[in-house]
């Protein structure tokens, strides 16, 4: 695959940019498989494949530098990402029904949704809608959460943190526990996700390796952020631009 220096760069930023988000807010990623879509001409499965093996490395640097400091919660990442694992087998072969003008749709539909609800809630400062605990029924639902989660990350190869962080803060898990956990579930679901579509020849090497390198370097960023500011200002930001890249997808 061959793209202009300016195309490169402006991945690369949006590389950088997605790992700093993930790995403060969450739904950051999706910036690199929204950038893949519009800037290059790859098929479905190759944006898929190519931005989930990217996911994957940062995931594994993510998880490790969070479990260094100690925000990782074990029993709900389990949960979480066992059945991530399952969704993401289902997702990645619903995949191969979708052609790149519905896959286009799709995304924009879940972009929308996303960052139309991070607006809302900040904006209206609302408070977790639920908030479940650590007994087997509040397993079972963060469970539940991993499916759909899992099942999107692998039907668009965008890891799982879009979907991971919003749902788990929807259900009172506190911010930073949050994004320490989605490091954890975006190693089960980009690492499903990325290796079905190696199988399929479907990740770009030529692009993975500067992107995964900027991408690394954003999480590093943003790990050290996460534990200086608040979020509250990014993730408004974040919900704006989600939108405004879904109103680019479908005009």
């Amino acid at each position: 695959m061959v793209v202009t220096l300016e195309v490169l760069v402006a991945l690369l930023a949006l590389a950088f940019l997605g790992g700093v988000i993930v790995a403060t807010i969450g739904p950051g990623g999706i910036l690199i498989v929204t950038g893949l879509y519009l800037l290059t001409s790859l098929s479905s499965d190759e944006v898929a494949g190519t931005a989930s093996a990217v996911f994957t490395v940062g995931a594994v640097f993510g998880s490790a530098v969070y479990a260094r400091s100690g925000e990782i919660d074990w029993p709900i990442a389990g949960a979480v990402s066992a059945a991530a694992a399952v969704g993401t087998w289902l997702g990645v072969r619903a995949n191969a029904y979708l052609s790149r003008r519905a896959y286009g749709i799709v995304l924009a539909a879940l972009l929308a949704v996303v960052g139309g609800n991070i607006v809302y809630r900040e904006h209206r400062d609302l408070e977790p809608r639920l908030d479940l605990g650590r007994g087997r029924r509040d397993l079972a639902a963060f469970a539940g959460l991993g499916l759909v989660i899992g099942g999107f990350g692998g039907l668009l190869g965008i890891g799982g943190a879009a979907l991971s962080a919003p749902a788990l803060v929807l259900v009172g898990v506190p911010m930073l526990v949050t994004i320490a956990v989605t490091q954890i579930v975006v190693v089960f679901t980009a690492l499903f996700t990325s290796v079905n579509y190696l199988l399929r020849d479907a990740v770009v090497a030529s692009l993975f390796v500067p992107l995964t390198a900027a991408y690394l370097g954003g999480v590093g960023l943003g790990w050290w952020l996460a534990h200086r500011i608040t979020a509250d200002r990014l993730k408004l930001a974040l919900g704006v631009v989600l939108i405004g890249l879904a109103v680019s997808l479908v005009v």
